[in-house]
């Protein structure tokens, strides 16, 4: 899972920046970077390995966690899910929705949902850290 979002999520924060923040050196160039096309393949052929990484731990750990009442990822977990649809959908509607208004609000929602799929597992990360060190602590004491 850590690699997973290491891989796309690093693709695609290359790939914005390359896109939305970088200007062409030739005004008339159709990329702003000669790396862009490259860092926008490898994030679609990556970006499968999130999903199914996600399908992998579904059932032991969301819903074991669920059905628990787990509450160290209380707050960046249900985050996760609810971004994980539109996420992945809209990344998929991206590259087969024709209409380019349509492509437009697939693109935004893309960006929203992946960025805000970054700070909840980047979150849920630093949660289950300071979680098993308080678990560690407590059962010293």
């Amino acid at each position: 899972m850590n690699v997973a979002n290491l891989l796309v999520g690093g693709t695609g924060l290359v790939y914005a920046m390359m896109r939305y923040f970088m200007k062409p050196a030739d005004e008339w160039a159709v990329i702003n970077h000669p790396w862009q096309p490259h860092m926008q393949h490898l994030h679609v052929l990556t970006a499968p390995l999130l999903v199914f990484a996600c399908g992998l731990i579904w059932q032991r750990h969301v819903v074991g966690n669920l059905r628990r009442d787990d509450r160290r990822g209380a707050s960046s977990g249900p985050g996760l899910l609810l971004t994980l649809v539109p996420m992945a959908l809209s990344g998929y509607l991206i590259q087969t929705t024709v209409g380019e208004t349509w492509r437009q609000i697939w693109i935004v929602t893309h960006l929203v949902s992946s960025g805000a799929w970054i700070l909840a597992f980047a979150g849920h990360l630093v949660g289950a850290y300071w979680g098993r060190l308080s678990w560690t602590a407590d059962r010293r004491a």
